[in-house]
Formats: C-alpha cells, sequence, structure tokens
C-alpha cells in the first residue's frame, strides 16, 4: 500500500520526534490505544481529533476535547473542522504535529552553518602560547628570587578558568544542537583571548612608535567589541540558524555600550576618553614619529595655560561646599 503521508510529531525545537505514515484516511489521533496516532500527552482526549481526505482535500476534525486544537494562532473548539495542506501544522496539548502529503512541493534546501573545523595542532599551540604569555607577564611582575610556587596559581588557574568557561557554553550546544561541541569553544574563546592580550601589548608600544595617542585610548572600545564579538561566537555555535540576528543584537549592544562608557568619561573628567596620556614608554628604537625641538615643545605647552586655568576657575566649588571663615 502506497504511503498518503506523513504525520509527523514535533519536540519543543520544531525537529522531528516521531513519525507515523498514513496508509488511508481516516487517521484518528488521540490518546486512546486504538488510534492511528496515540499521543502521551495528559491534555489529549481519548478520540482528540480526526483526519480526512474525502474529497482528496485533508481536513481537520475536532472531537469531543476540552482543550481544542491549536492552529495557526486559533483554537478549534469541540466538533469544528478546517482544511488542511501539506506542511500544516497544529498543536493538541503539548504536543506539536505536521502534516505531509505525497507529492508535495517540498522546500528548497536551506544552506547548513555548520561550526567552523577544529584544528588540534593549532589549538596546542595557541595554549602554549597563551600559558607562555601569562607566565612572561608574572615573571615580570614579580621580583626576583621568588618561589616558583607563586608560579602555580598563573599556570593552572588561567587553564581551568577557560575550561569551565568553554564547558559551560559546550553545555548549552548539547542541549541546543545535541552537540557536545566542546573543542569548537575552546578554539574561539582561545582565538579571541590570544587576539586580546596581543593588541593590549601592541595597541600603547604603536601609539608610542607612531605618536598616535588615539590608539591607546581606543583599547577599552577594541575590548568591548571582542567581548560583544566572543559571546556572540559562542551563540552563534549554539543556535547557528540565528547567527544574524545576534549579529544585529551584539552590534547594537556594541553600539550602546560604547555610548554609555564615553558618555561616563566625559561626565566624570569632561573628556570622551578616560587616558589622558600614554601611560607606555617603548624602546626608543621603535620611535617612528619625527622628534620635537625643545622651543616648539615649550611654546605648545604654554598654548595650554589658559584653557587649564579656565577649566579649573570652571570646576571650583560652589560657596556653599566652602567652609565657613572664622571669626
Amino acid at each position: 500500500m502506497s504511503r498518503l503521508g506523513l504525520i509527523e510529531l514535533l519536540d519543543r525545537d520544531g525537529a522531528v520526534a516521531h513519525r507515523v505514515p498514513v496508509l488511508q484516511w481516516p487517521v484518528t489521533i488521540g490518546r486512546a490505544l486504538d488510534c492511528d496516532v496515540v499521543l502521551d500527552d495528559p491534555h489529549a482526549a481519548p478520540r482528540h481529533a480526526l483526519l480526512d481526505a474525502p474529497d482528496g482535500a485533508p481536513r481537520l476534525q475536532v472531537g469531543d476535547t476540552v482543550n481544542g486544537v491549536r492552529l495557526g494562532g486559533r483554537t478549534l473548539r469541540a466538533g469544528e473542522a478546517t482544511a488542511l495542506s501539506g506542511g500544516s501544522e497544529w498543536q493538541i496539548g503539548r504536543t506539536r504535529l505536521r502534516l505531509r502529503l505525497a507529492g508535495e512541493a517540498l522546500a528548497p534546501e536551506l544552506p547548513w552553518a555548520a561550526a567552523p573545523p577544529v584544528h588540534g595542532r593549532r589549538l596546542v599551540i595557541g595554549l602554549v602560547l597563551l600559558l607562555a604569555w601569562v607566565l612572561g607577564e608574572h615573571w615580570l611582575q614579580t621580583d626576583p628570587g621568588d618561589p616558583f610556587s607563586s608560579y602555580l596559581p598563573v599556570l593552572v588557574g588561567t587553564p581551568v578558568m577557560l575550561g569551565v568557561w568553554c564547558f559551560l557554553w559546550a553545555l548549552g550546544s548539547k542541549l541546543f544542537t545535541r552537540h557536545f561541541d566542546y573543542l569548537a569553544h575552546l578554539q574561539l574563546a582561545l582565538g579571541v583571548l590570544l587576539a586580546s592580550l596581543l593588541l593590549d601589548a601592541l595597541l600603547p608600544l604603536a601609539a608610542f612608535a607612531l605618536s598616535w595617542e588615539s590608539l591607546a585610548r581606543c583599547g577599552e572600545l577594541i575590548t568591548l567589541a571582542l567581548g560583544c564579538g566572543l559571546v556572540w561566537g559562542h551563540l552563534s555555535l549554539i543556535l547557528p540558524t540565528r547567527r544574524q540576528m545576534l549579529a544585529v543584537g551584539f552590534a547594537t549592544m556594541f553600539v550602546v555600550g560604547a555610548g554609555l562608557k564615553l558618555a561616563l568619561n566625559h561626565q566624570r573628567s569632561d573628556r570622551w576618553f578616560a587616558p589622558l596620556y600614554l601611560s607606555t614608554l617603548g624602546p626608543p628604537a621603535l620611535r617612528l614619529a619625527p622628534t620635537v625641538d625643545t622651543q616648539r615643545f615649550i611654546e605648545q605647552a604654554g598654548a595650554l595655560r589658559a584653557p587649564l586655568e579656565q577649566r579649573a576657575k570652571d570646576t571650583d566649588a560652589p560657596s556653599w561646599l566652602t567652609p565657613f571663615d572664622e571669626d
């Protein structure tokens, strides 16, 4: 007997959890064991609905039920009927069902948003570089003769924190995509972390070499952008079909966050960017910007006196904040 169609039971994510072939009409749906489609749903009636096609067009007839059938945003009550087409979805209790008919036109194939390939060698190299970087920074900050035990928190804490971070995101992937993409999340987090450390070290040196202080001042915004990009990447691995929507959301979040950060800086210090001057001076051999002679430097520095004095007058405390003069 040829198959007339399929009745698919969908899970909460829209994936097919079970399918029942339709070999003849009518098809009964409910909790009763003699139904063609038996539902394990306490909110379904014994004979909740009847699916028939007397003239070749399928129709859904609601049976003796209290909850009815949800279809297209409306509820069909007991005794009501409506026409169905291929691909129609309806809900009985907490169970979602979909009808597929033989010979119906299928939707075009959708591109598969596959997770990026994981390269084991790159992961190992990245982990070695990360450990070498954090150990080098710790070595520069410690005093000569410090015990090697002082390196243990850095040597153990960094991989553990990174592993826990990626493990939590991998649990999200397991929950939504049924794949424990731990290595993919680790590769993403490791790449963003190394990029952040590299930019944090190179931007001040580039600002010193080129005399472009703006490179050092935009470090906070770059860190914010990398943070938004990291979370977007993790969520894209969990919800690959929502990448564009997530990108729009995180781009908006970055713009709003950057605007708030700049506004708070301007409110506190009357400057858009917090760093007033470069805090890192690199080796003189890296200096590429032309030098300024002493006389010109003094003239330019003297030109700052008037606006600074005016700002000092503008920021004087109000009279009600000054202490009372003693008699």
